[in-house]
């Protein structure tokens, strides 16, 4: 049993966040935890609008961040934290009740625990986009980790190693690398350091707990609202430069951790692009999904893929016409 409460780091980069921030200030505040036990780090990228000062009226410590992308952000306030455990988080996020962090604070009673992560909700508010989301992630992720995508599939995904009435262990070395991103409410142990390599990946710091034979707790009585898009048009406008960086850019983390995989998933990652678009197999895939996880976002599986594959398409066109434009006057010269 815990002598103490644990003491909790909350770390939150912000950028023009003034509509959403708010509601995840006001359920920290609503915590029924100590409040002396909770230090609330907001990591600013220069906000233009009212994001400073509502952090700093709920008594949150705001230091700017230079760089302005988020996880650069969180690994520089990680850095700073006084607590036990960091807590990293987004402006999208909101604690399901009262007694999250409580409920958050339990592993870390055992010794052998280094962090631990929640359950990802939705509420009334949410619409059909941001559900399949919590479910199970974005199209291209789902068809790439598949049962490794969230605890939705966990239970036959993995072995069970320990289970308690607060959370459950997972070993995670019987199958493959499971999705779990820090920026969800991920809880860690301080002292912390991102590894080298890993400042702007939100996915690989975890594996590498993993590789390292790291135990992670799952909290399912930890419910943590992720109003991640306001839709499908939300959802492309945000997911539609990810393409089309992934394209340009070698450097992303995505193809870091794409070097690292096993071949299998590396061969979907190159077959989503056509799985997406081509409608029958999502459909075949929900429908069998349906059936034995008797989850309603299995429906949606079909519209979401199709509609991320035509914008994964269209950004690859779009990228294919700039470099053949790019390319015209040195073949012209050449002639």
């Amino acid at each position: 049993m815990q002598s103490r409460a644990v003491r909790f780091s909350l770390i939150l980069p912000t950028l023009n966040e003034e509509a959403r921030l708010p509601a995840l200030l006001d359920s920290i505040r609503r915590q029924r935890y100590p409040q002396e036990s909770i230090e609330v780090l907001v990591a600013d990228g220069g906000s233009t609008d009212s994001t400073i000062q509502i952090a700093q009226s709920f008594g949150a410590v705001v230091v700017p961040n230079p760089i302005r992308r988020a996880e650069p952000g969180a690994g520089m306030l990680m850095e700073r934290a006084t607590g036990d455990v960091a807590v990293l988080l987004a402006a999208d996020n909101v604690f399901g009740d009262e007694f999250f962090l409580e409920k958050l604070s339990r592993p870390f009673a055992d010794p052998v625990i280094s962090a631990a992560f929640p359950a990802l909700v939705s509420t009334s508010a949410d619409g059909a986009t941001t559900r399949y989301f919590n479910a199970f992630s974005d199209p291209f992720n789902h068809f790439l980790y598949g049962g490794a995508t969230s605890p939705v599939s966990y239970e036959r995904t993995y072995r069970v190693k320990r289970r308690t009435e607060d959370y459950v262990v997972y070993d995670f070395a019987s199958g493959p690398t499971p999705l779990i991103a820090l920026a969800q409410a991920f809880a860690i142990r301080l002292p912390y350091r991102k590894p080298d390599g890993t400042d702007e990946d939100d996915v690989a710091p975890v594996e590498m707990l993993i590789s390292e034979g790291r135990e992670i707790a799952f909290v399912p009585g930890a419910a943590l609202e992720h109003h991640t898009v306001g839709g499908i048009g939300d959802a492309l406008r945000k997911f539609g430069p990810r393409f089309r960086a992934r394209m340009t850019d070698t450097g992303q983390p995505m193809w870091g951790r794409l070097r690292a995989s096993r071949r299998a998933q590396r061969s979907r990652a190159y077959l989503w692009p056509f799985y997406s678009v081509s409608f029958v197999f999502p459909a075949g895939a929900a429908l069998y999904g349906l059936i034995r996880d008797r989850r309603i976002e299995w429906l949606y599986h079909p519209f979401v893929n199709a509609a991320f594959g035509f914008e994964f398409w269209r950004q690859a066109g779009t990228v294919a016409f700039e470099r053949f434009v790019q390319r015209r006057p040195e073949t012209h010269d050449a002639v």
